[in-house]
């Protein structure tokens, strides 16, 4: 088994228990003890886990569920509208669009329902917010990650791959130079690039805080996607193609 695979299986093993000890890890997937150690250590500096004695739990922003949610909807709230606002003067009436899950796509929504579109989202809250805006709303089915506000299907590159958008936005857990647009969970790399391939155009909706910031999974590189940002960062990379709301 390669080090993503084990990573992988380690964090769904701690999503549903939320703790274990590494004796347990290594019975479950049949690992030596160095190796979980190993793994563990830089699992936790990806802030994918947290180390305790003789054992790892989940990071806390993984297991808080509702609470972190609505203070990652909270963080720099000013500056994600700015985005979402500039972004939806991107939409034309009649567009087909997917929407992510995201905190900062979740506030575009707020400028759009005046366009006449039609949209495709895989974020929970997102659900509740297109339908009191009376918008024309496609949910992806699948299981629900309350903790991350997501619906994710194990088949999602078959079903967004019947669809075609006319534009698309994507949020994203950091934006870094050495791997490009990156997230925790590898079902969401599968969805952000099945997104990508539907739509005609597609764009990263991050605020400055995202930058120079490295999660584990790549799902797009710096030069496939424009972002569009609060404002100007140090973030030093000519490949990106950046536009200021």
């Amino acid at each position: 088994m390669v080090m993503f695979e084990r990573w992988e299986k380690i964090l769904k093993y701690l999503e549903e228990n939320k703790e274990a000890e590494v004796q347990e890890l290594m019975d479950a997937f049949n690992i030596s003890r160095s190796t979980v150690r190993r793994d563990l250590i830089e699992m936790e500096k990806k802030a994918l886990v947290k180390r305790t004695r003789g054992g790892v739990e989940i990071a806390k922003y993984r297991s808080e569920g509702k609470e972190i949610i609505e203070k990652i909807f909270g963080e720099n709230k000013e500056a994600k509208i700015k985005i979402a606002k500039k972004a939806a003067s991107l939409i034309k009436d009649d567009d087909f669009i997917f929407i992510d899950s995201g905190s900062t796509c979740y506030y575009l929504i707020d400028y759009i329902a005046s366009k006449n579109v039609t949209v495709v989202t895989n974020g929970i809250m997102h659900i509740q917010k297109l339908i009191e805006k009376d918008i024309d709303t496609y949910v992806l089915g699948g299981y629900a990650k309350k903790e991350r506000n997501l619906i994710m299907s194990e088949d999602v590159e078959s079903k967004i791959g019947m669809m075609n958008f006319d534009i698309s936005f994507l949020g994203t857990m950091g934006v870094d130079s050495i791997g490009g647009f990156k997230t925790n969970l590898m079902d969401d790399v599968k969805l952000k690039k099945a997104v990508i391939k539907a739509s005609k155009s597609c764009y990263v909706l991050a605020d400055a805080s995202k930058f120079n910031v490295r999660k584990f999974y790549t799902y797009a590189k710096l030069e496939d996607l424009p972002v569009i940002t609060d404002s100007k960062t140090d973030f030093d990379d000519e490949s990106l193609k950046v536009i200021l709301a």
